[in-house]
C-alpha cells in the first residue's frame, strides 16, 4: 500500500468507524464499588468487545473475592471495613482508517491509606485484527525510542521543577528520567482529523515523582523524520508536526 498523497481525501473521524455505542457499567454496594467502560470506537471491534468483556468479568470477580477476604478479616479482628473499589476505563486517543489508539486508566482502593492509579496503551490494527506495538509500525532496524525519550526527559524535568518549585538533582529519589519500560506511550490524534500527529508519554504515580505529585503527561510531536521510519502501509495514518525546540 502506498502512502496517501496530499491530493487524497482524508477520512473524517465520523466515517472511519461504523455506528456503535459506548459501554459503561457501574455498581456500588457496601462491599465494593466497580466501574468499567470503553468507547464506541472499541464497541465497533468484536475482538475488543470480547477481550474487554472477559477482562471486566475477571476484574470484578477478583475485586469481590479480595473485598470479602479483607472484610471478614477486619470484622474478626474488630476493625472497620472500608469498601474496596476498582475502576477501569478506556478512552480513544485517536484513530485512522486502519489504526485505533486507546488509553486505559485504572484506579484501585483495597483499604489502605489511599488508592492507586495507573495507565496503559492499546494500539489496534483493524486490518490485522489484533493489537500491535509502536515498534510493529516501524521498518526493520528503525526505532522511535531516541526521538521520544530525549525530549520527554527535558520536558519532564521542566515540569518537575515547576511542581517542586526548585531544580531537580539527578541523584535525588525521583531525580532521574524514568526508564522507557516504566512509561505509557500512546499515539494521539490531537486535531481529530483521522491521522496521528503526536505521541503522549505518561509517567504514572511513583514513576517520576512521589504520590503527592501525581502523574506526569508529556505530549510530543510526531515529526517527518519519525514518519520516514514507518512501514509504508502505516504512513497514511500519520501526519508530521514541527519538532520540539
Amino acid at each position: 500500500m502506498r502512502p496517501a498523497s496530499s491530493q487524497q481525501v482524508r477520512s473524517s473521524p465520523q466515517s472511519i468507524v461504523p455506528a456503535a455505542k459506548p459501554f459503561k457499567v457501574e455498581e456500588e454496594t457496601s462491599l465494593y464499588s466497580f466501574a468499567y467502560s470503553w468507547p464506541a470506537e472499541a464497541s465497533a471491534v468484536p475482538e475488543l468487545v470480547a477481550r474487554f468483556t472477559k477482562d471486566k468479568d475477571e476484574t470484578k470477580a477478583e475485586l469481590i473475592a479480595g473485598a470479602k477476604e479483607d472484610r471478614d478479616g477486619r470484622l474478626k479482628d474488630g476493625y472497620d471495613y472500608h469498601a474496596h473499589e476498582t475502576q477501569k476505563h478506556y478512552e480513544t486517543e485517536g484513530q485512522s482508517a486502519r489504526l485505533l489508539s486507546l488509553e486505559s486508566n485504572v484506579y484501585a482502593f483495597t483499604g489502605g491509606a489511599h488508592g492507586s492509579s495507573g495507565s496503559g496503551s492499546l494500539l489496534w490494527d483493524r486490518e490485522l485484527k489484533r493489537e500491535i506495538s509502536i515498534q510493529d509500525l516501524l521498518q526493520p532496524g528503525q526505532s522511535w525510542t531516541g526521538a521520544i525519550r530525549q525530549p520527554f526527559c527535558i520536558l519532564l524535568n521542566r515540569e518537575r521543577e515547576k511542581r517542586r518549585e526548585e531544580p531537580g538533582k539527578p541523584d535525588d529519589l525521583f531525580g532521574n528520567c524514568p526508564e522507557w519500560k516504566e512509561l505509557t506511550v500512546l499515539v494521539t490524534d490531537t486535531d481529530k482529523n483521522g491521522r496521528f500527529d503526536h505521541i503522549t508519554v505518561i509517567a504514572d504515580q511513583y514513576v517520576a515523582g512521589p504520590y503527592a505529585e501525581g502523574d506526569y503527561e508529556i505530549t510530543l510531536p510526531i515529526t517527518a523524520t519519525m514518519i520516514d521510519r514507518l512501514k509504508p502501509e502505516y504512513r497514511s495514518s500519520f501526519e508530521p508536526r514541527p519538532p520540539v525546540k
